[in-house]
């Protein structure tokens, strides 16, 4: 009987000795979890961190690379306007030089106008004033002459001059605004140049700009050509020879 309960209690206190070695057992592997978890749980920490500081880095490049971008395109803008106002102002020089070259022409034109009537005022002049008795039939049919045959033909060739003259101030004025035109048209199509990036958009605008620009050179031409001056016409002289009152003999 007595071994019976010794053995009872040796068995309990093995039981309860597997018992404790299993609740160490249970709360080391407890403090083992929690460690893990508290190292796990520290790393997350440290990689959302990580995640957030890389983001923020992105986010200011993308903000710095974009600022720099919106920078590029305001100087292509900016340079784009001043190249375009920088044309202008050399299209309206050039525009403003031709249009004063062509007064100074179309006065020049005048001023040999006049001093060719001047002339025959004076010739004529001088036909009345050294007239007398004995030439006043000579007189009488110069002036017949005159104003019979050499004055209409006068007329007429100026008034044929002035008509060329219109007619070429006319052309004149249609290629001017037509140059105009086509400087217009080479200062658009340089600042969309200037601010387009595809290569093809920029293949397709060096074409038209450079038929734009062949277009203009050709109107340059065609207004800085001097107009052709008709020879004048010669009249014919219908005095007789050696008579000292004719106006057409030398």
């Amino acid at each position: 009987m007595a071994e019976i309960q010794e053995s009872s209690v040796l068995f309990s206190l093995k039981q309860l000795m597997s018992l404790e070695k299993q609740r160490v057992r249970e709360e080391e592997e407890a403090a083992r979890r929690r460690a893990l978890a508290e190292q796990e749980g520290r790393r997350a920490l440290e990689r959302r961190a990580l995640a957030e500081q890389e983001a923020r880095l992105r986010a200011e490049e993308e903000r710095t690379r974009r600022e720099e971008e919106r920078a590029r395109e305001e100087a292509a803008r900016l340079e784009g306007i001043r190249a375009a106002a920088v044309e202008k102002a050399r299209i309206e020089a050039e525009q403003r030089a031709r249009i004063e070259a062509l007064e100074r022409q179309q006065e020049h034109e005048r001023r040999l106008a006049a001093l060719a009537d001047d002339a025959q005022k004076r010739r004529l002049k001088r036909l009345i004033a050294g007239g007398s008795a004995l030439v006043v039939a000579a007189l009488a049919a110069t002036l017949g002459v005159y104003f019979g045959k050499i004055k209409p033909e006068a007329e007429q060739t100026l008034a044929e001059q002035t008509a060329a003259r219109t007619a070429h101030e006319q052309r004149l004025a249609a290629l001017e605004s037509d140059l105009a035109a086509s400087e217009r048209q080479i200062s658009e199509l340089t600042l969309a140049y200037q601010t387009v990036r595809s290569k093809a958009e920029k293949a397709e605008l060096e074409r038209k700009l450079l038929e734009a620009k062949r277009g203009r050179d050709a109107l340059q031409g065609k207004v800085a050509r001097p107009p052709t001056q008709q020879p004048p016409r010669k009249t014919e002289c219908v005095c007789r020879e050696g008579d000292p009152m004719c106006g057409c003999l030398p």
